[in-house]
């Protein structure tokens, strides 16, 4: 018996709801031309089995783009991030049959001024998400 895997769009749906909710910004995961800072966008990264003998499960990697407005400081988008952090520690919630069992956060990949003037970090997380369990017949 085959177990369907969670969609990716599906995860993106869900992560992108919690941050708009909970922090007031949009959350793209197609940025519009000429969109107006501060935002954050979600970048999926990829997949890995993280099966164990009782779960099927996988890790599923999110870089989220913390875009703050123009400025020459980096305290706009160290808040950003911080409440980002902040935001991320509420539950993802998932479909079922699929359960959530960790989100974890990867850590600030890179602070960067992008040829907008913009401020730009991107900050990664894991999602650990079950999809089905192993039983002896």
């Amino acid at each position: 018996m085959a177990y369907q895997k969670l969609n990716v769009k599906t995860l993106l749906g869900a992560i992108q709801s919690v941050v708009e909710n909970r922090t007031g910004l949009k959350c793209y995961d197609a940025v519009p031309l000429n969109a107006p800072s501060p935002f954050y966008f979600m970048e999926f990264s990829g997949s890995l089995p993280a099966n164990t003998k009782t779960m099927f499960r996988d890790n599923m990697t999110v870089y989220i783009h913390c875009i703050a407005e123009k400025s020459e400081s980096t305290v706009q988008v160290a808040d950003l991030i911080d409440q980002l952090r902040e935001t991320l520690t509420a539950d993802i919630l998932l479909p079922e049959p699929f359960e959530l069992i960790m989100q974890t956060e990867e850590g600030i990949q890179t602070i960067k001024t992008d040829e907008t003037g913009e401020k730009h970090g991107i900050v990664a997380y894991t999602f650990m998400v079950c999809y089905g369990f192993r039983c002896k017949v």
